[in-house]
C-alpha cells in the first residue's frame, strides 16, 4: 500500500531525526572541549601563579636594590668623613673606620642576597614563559576543537532542519489514524510499527511471512500486520 510506504518514510525520518539529536547532544567534541576548557583553567591558574611569583620577586629585588643603595652611600659618607680629614680624634677615627667595615660586610651580604634574588627572578621568569607558551598551545587547541565541533554540529543540524521538512511533507499526506497505530506498535514492538517485507520475511522481527500474509500483502488492499510481532507490513517500491 502506498500510504503504508508513506507512513514508512515518516516513522524513519522520526526515527532519524531523534537519532541526530541525540547525537548532537552526545558530540564527543563537546565533551572533549569540556575537559580540554579544564585544563585550560588549570595551566592559566599555573601561569598566574607564575606572573604573581614573578612579580613578588621583582618586588623583593627591588627592595635589596635599594636598601644595597642606601647603604652604599652611608658608606661614602663615612668614608668622605673617614679620608678627608672631617674628623679629629684617633677615637673618632677608628668608630668610622669600624662603621665602615662593618657598611662593607652589610654590602657584601646585600649583593650575596641580589645576586641570589636575581636568579630566583630568572629561573621564575623562565617557568612563567613556559607556562604562557603552553598556555597558548592549549587555547590553540581548544579552538580547533571547537570549530570542528561547531562544524559537525552545524552539518547535523542541517541534517535536522531537513527532515524536520520531510516530516512535515508527510505528515499532511498520512493519516492520523495510521501515525497512531504505527506509534502505539511501535511502542509495544519497539522501534517501528511498519516495517517493509524483506523477501518473503518480516522486516522487523525477521520471522519467515507465511504464503497467505505475502498474498494479502502483494494485495496492497488492506492493512496486514505480521503474525509474529503484529508490525504492519508492506512492499517496497524501490
Amino acid at each position: 500500500m502506498q500510504k503504508l510506504e508513506e507512513l514508512y518514510q515518516w516513522q524513519e525520518a522520526r526515527l532519524k531525526k531523534k537519532k541526530l539529536e541525540k547525537k548532537i547532544k552526545n558530540l564527543p567534541e563537546k565533551y572533549e572541549l569540556a575537559q580540554r576548557e579544564s585544563e585550560a583553567q588549570a595551566v592559566e591558574t599555573e601561569h598566574e601563579k607564575g606572573r604573581e611569583m614573578v612579580a613578588e620577586l621583582s618586588r623583593e629585588l627591588k627592595r635589596k636594590e635599594d636598601q644595597a643603595a642606601k647603604v652604599e652611600n652611608q658608606r661614602k659618607n663615612y668614608e668622605k668623613k673617614l679620608y678627608q680629614g672631617e674628623t679629629q680624634t684617633a677615637k673618632e677615627l677608628e668608630q668610622l673606620q669600624m662603621k665602615v667595615t662593618q657598611i662593607q660586610k652589610e654590602e657584601a651580604r646585600l649583593e650575596e642576597e641580589i645576586l641570589e634574588a636575581m636568579m630566583h627572578l630568572d629561573e621564575a621568569r623562565e617557568e612563567e614563559e613556559k607556562t604562557a607558551e603552553k598556555l597558548k598551545n592549549e587555547r590553540n587547541r581548544n579552538e580547533a576543537v571547537k570549530k570542528e565541533y561547531e562544524g559537525e554540529k552545524e552539518e547535523l543540524e542541517k541534517e535536522v532542519v531537513g527532515l524536520e521538512k520531510e516530516i512535515s511533507r508527510l505528515e499532511e499526506v498520512v493519516e492520523d489514524p495510521l501515525k497512531q497505530k504505527c506509534l502505539a506498535l511501535a511502542e509495544r514492538t519497539g522501534l517501528r510499527g511498519v516495517v517493509p517485507v524483506e523477501g518473503s520475511s518480516c522486516g522487523g522481527c525477521k520471522v519467515g511471512l507465511s504464503a497467505y500474509i505475502l498474498e494479502q500483502v502483494k494485495g496492497g488492499k488492506e492493512i496486514v500486520t505480521c503474525e509474529s510481532c503484529s508490525r504492519m507490513l508492506f512492499l517496497s517500491s524501490k
